[in-house]
């Protein structure tokens, strides 16, 4: 590369393609924008370089995408963009930027939206990855990570099992059949992506399980949900009072209690050991003003001592 002093906007702006080229992104980024100040290159084609290098360690960052979907809106001289050896079709990394930026949208909007809408969002947001994007890597992260396992397809998978996922969650307080249903459902997703599914399955044993509530009677479904495993001592002697509807007790060293109960008994032990408290701090506040009553008359009877002499 040659140098000199003073550089006109075309000779920095080719100097920018060759630092682009070698992975100088930094001093590249600086040429880009003299170039641009200069009027050298092309302008909005360099500007979409510059957002593409803004994007290249930023690639966790909505802001990122969105800026660089807003200068490839703005550009009207190419429908291609090269990047040091790699051809951008600008069309292709449109759609790559709103789907990501949707993407990151929807996982960042937990605590405004239910989790039956968000589930539904993004499985119209999947659907989307893979018809608009299919088999093809994704452009980012084969452009900054040399990564091209990511694709609209595996992209697919990975939205349909989180969404069944959410929407489990969602459904498991009132109705934990079905979330084990959303469960095995966002189990096979996983699978068909190449990855363990293993927590699903968990969750699907615990949501379907069904237990007698040893203290009440009453059948419940979920555990962890709407029963626990509770300890006690609960040897083989001790008949069940439970129908053989459903378990009533995990071995000998643990009983079954749906959550109305296990709650109310775990309340009402707070409540207990509250009381103790409270009792306890009255007695040491008690027998401190006591204490400190018997020092002030030892001292009164010291000082009194003292001035006898």
């Amino acid at each position: 590369m040659a140098f000199k002093l003073f550089k006109n906007g075309d000779e920095l702006y080719d100097d920018s393609q060759e630092l682009i080229k070698r992975g100088e992104f930094d001093k590249a980024r600086d040429y880009l924008i003299k170039s641009i100040d200069k009027e050298g290159g092309t302008d909005d084609v360099a500007a979409v370089q510059v957002a593409l290098i803004d994007l290249s360690d930023r690639l966790s960052s909505m802001q990122a995408y969105q800026n660089l979907l807003t200068t490839l809106e703005r550009l009207t001289s190419a429908t291609t963009v090269q990047f040091g050896l790699e051809t951008i079709d600008v069309a292709e990394m449109k759609t790559e930027c709103e789907l990501t930026i949707r993407k990151m949208t929807l996982l960042s909007s937990g605590d405004r939206t239910s989790g039956m809408e968000r589930g539904q969002q993004l499985i119209a947001l999947a659907q989307d990855f893979q018809s608009r994007i299919g088999d093809r890597s994704l452009i980012a992260l084969s452009l900054f990570r040399k990564d091209t396992s990511v694709t609209g397809t595996t992209e697919f998978y990975n939205l349909m099992a989180l969404a069944y996922e959410i929407m489990a969650d969602a459904t498991v307080g009132e109705n934990p059949s079905q979330a084990a249903e959303y469960q095995q459902i966002a189990a096979g997703y996983r699978q068909q992506n190449g990855q363990s599914a293993e927590e699903n399955l968990r969750r699907v044993r615990e949501y379907s399980a069904t237990c007698t509530c040893w203290i009440c009677g009453r059948i419940a479904t979920g555990e962890g949900i709407n029963f626990y495993a509770a300890p006690a001592e609960a040897p083989k002697s001790l008949e069940d009072k439970a129908s053989a509807a459903a378990a009533s007790r995990e071995g000998y060293d643990h009983i079954y209690v749906c959550k109305a109960c296990y709650t109310a008994i775990s309340n009402r032990s707070d409540e207990i050991a509250n009381e103790y408290y409270q009792q306890s701090m009255r007695e040491m506040m008690a027998m401190e003003a006591r204490l400190q009553a018997e020092i002030a008359a030892l001292q009164s009877q010291i000082a009194f001592a003292r001035m006898g002499r």
